[in-house]
């Protein structure tokens, strides 16, 4: 994950914090699912209405696209735990557009606790597009991943390659366009 993608998780954890802190409503725009180990994973991607953002975003930087994909799960006690996310940077913006870099990272307890994240594109991660969409209203995103995740006891920690989890799955979501 590189810095600009640690920056944009931030931003949507923190929006998320302050959505849940004040109680502000938020609206599902789509799903991940997933098998992460080996149990069954179904989050949501959230627009926050009043704040105009989304935990589902893309930007572009030139001819680069950067998308992030933020899922929480509904059932868990906190929306700042059970959060799955992927971050994809592409060169263009549709679905055959090379993939530059790209991360997926697992918080099942929240920020302040071990999380599980791929170190490198190469190797095992493996993310499809299928369709990308990226408009001023009406942007959407639809593909599969897959990868070895593995825990880290903080971001900049050096993960334990001995404790990995495979995680598969799909996404299916609206993006809004970062302001």
């Amino acid at each position: 994950m590189n810095k600009q993608s640690f920056s944009a998780l931030i931003v949507g954890l923190l929006t998320v914090t302050h959505t849940a802190t004040a109680q502000i409503e938020t609206a599902p725009v789509g799903t991940v699912t997933a098998t992460i180990g080996e149990a069954a994973y179904e989050g949501e991607t959230l627009d926050v209405p009043s704040e105009g953002t989304s935990t589902a975003e893309w930007r572009t930087f030139g001819p680069v696209s950067s998308l992030s994909i933020q899922a929480h799960d509904p059932d868990a006690e906190s929306v700042m735990q059970g959060i799955l996310t992927i971050e994809i940077s592409l060169m263009g913006t549709d679905a055959s557009a090379a993939m530059m870099d790209a991360s997926v990272s697992w918080w099942p307890e929240g920020m302040n606790a071990p999380f599980y994240m791929n170190e490198d594109i190469g190797g095992d991660l493996s993310i499809s597009i299928d369709t990308l969409s990226l408009e001023e209203e009406g942007s959407t995103i639809t593909g599969s991943f897959s990868s070895q995740l593995c825990r880290k006891d903080s971001f900049f920690a050096d993960a334990d390659m001995g404790e990995c989890i495979p995680v598969e799955g799909r996404f299916d979501t609206s993006l809004k366009k970062a302001e």
